[in-house]
């Protein structure tokens, strides 16, 4: 099988997605397939250091790019996870060079009519930080949205990584891939207890509610450290971390590579999470590995958390508050929080899992799109 997959790649941007389509990339090129990636976004190199498979930078936003690169490769079926950036162009021209296209659902944005900067700017944070500018701004991508949206009606086959999501899926031919996580570690060492708060950060994660937490129990719980891992990408982000900082049991640590926060995963009391309910956080999965519990201020992921008693998810600030505290102060009840979730994310999430899912789907597309182009498929 050769198989394009298409996205930023890890190297450039370390997110969610890349580091699921490395994983993926990594997964079918040793199970033998034939995988190029193309490494599209405005932080691609022009050039990349030797993985398993291979990588082309690709500029996604130029007519013809993608379709010169299928022209030329000749592959069974194109893998894409970059949300709905440039889709009804590039599903055009994958039909041109006739290649089929699994669209991979990254986010719950892709699947809503006004999935991108309308949501991001409007109505997902209210109006509070939107300012006119990025109003008119939506206004103006409605009808752009509405484009893409449409043309996620025109692949052949979508991926979803939160079960929940698959009855907004507007194709026929459609599965749930859990997402993975290696489980590699490095030793983190840290001299106190310490909560634990992962991402980028950036508005969508709403890291002042993770300052505000620490904020709030430093009086009662002295003991305890809170440790910020990621690196700002919204600038604004800098002077609440410089002015939280400044209290002695506040600690941002900037980025880590996945291996050092696997490490510190296992050794935090919990994990608090406060982004805004999207895809599949990878945070979650990563601490489940290491037997970490979840504190979630909202988001429950095919309320997993929940029915498999994997932490807490607390619905109001003054309840993650309470929840963060029961977790501190009763060893018994997180470490067998922390076995539960140790054991579901090495049953659910493994890489090896997710790799041979990946390539079962993505070999029936193939063989289905055969079939309708040879004449041999119904109606």
């Amino acid at each position: 099988m050769r198989v394009v997959i298409l996205n930023e790649h890890s190297s450039d941007i370390l997110g969610g997605s890349q580091m699921q389509c490395d994983l993926i990339a990594r997964g079918l090129a040793e199970r033998g397939h034939r995988v190029l990636y193309c490494a599209v976004g405005k932080k691609r190199s022009s050039h990349y250091e030797e993985f398993p498979y291979d990588i082309v930078p690709l500029a996604i936003e130029t007519p013809g790019a993608l379709e010169e690169i299928l022209r030329r490769e000749k592959p069974d079926v194109l893998y894409w996870r970059f949300n709905r950036r440039y889709l009804d162009r590039a599903v055009s021209e994958a039909r041109r060079v006739d290649v089929p296209f699994v669209f991979a659902v990254a986010h719950i944005r892709d699947l809503k009519r006004f999935g991108g900067r309308v949501s991001k700017d409007v109505f997902a944070y209210g109006f509070g930080r939107t300012t006119a500018h990025k109003v008119l701004n939506a206004v103006r991508a409605m009808p752009k949205e509405l484009i893409m949206y449409r043309a996620l009606k025109h692949v052949d086959a979508i991926t979803v990584l939160n079960a929940d999501f698959l009855d907004r899926v507007p194709v026929e031919k459609k599965r749930h891939i859990r997402n993975a996580v290696a489980p590699k570690k490095t030793t983190f060492v840290w001299p106190r207890p310490f909560c634990l708060w992962v991402a980028n950060i950036m508005e969508r994660k709403r890291p002042e509610l993770f300052l505000d937490l620490a904020h709030r129990l430093s009086p009662k719980l002295r003991d305890l450290d809170f440790v910020m891992i990621g690196p700002v990408f919204d600038t604004h982000y800098n002077a609440s971390i410089d002015a939280a900082a400044k209290q002695a049991n506040f600690h941002h640590l900037g980025f880590q590579p996945p291996e050092a926060v696997n490490g510190a995963l296992e050794k935090a009391i919990c994990l608090v999470h406060t982004c805004k309910p999207e895809g599949f956080g990878n945070n979650f999965i990563q601490a489940w590995m290491q037997g970490c519990p979840t504190v979630s201020l909202e988001f429950d992921p095919e309320g997993l958390i929940t029915k498999k008693e994997l932490g807490y998810v607390s619905g109001s600030q003054e309840q993650l508050e309470r929840d963060v505290e029961r977790l501190v102060n009763d060893e018994g009840l997180r470490n067998e929080m922390g076995a539960r979730a140790r054991k579901f994310a090495r049953e659910h999430f493994h890489p090896d899992r997710m790799a041979a899912e990946v390539e079962a789907f993505l070999q029936e597309v193939i063989d289905e799109h055969k079939s309708v182009t040879s004449g041999t498929g119904h109606e």
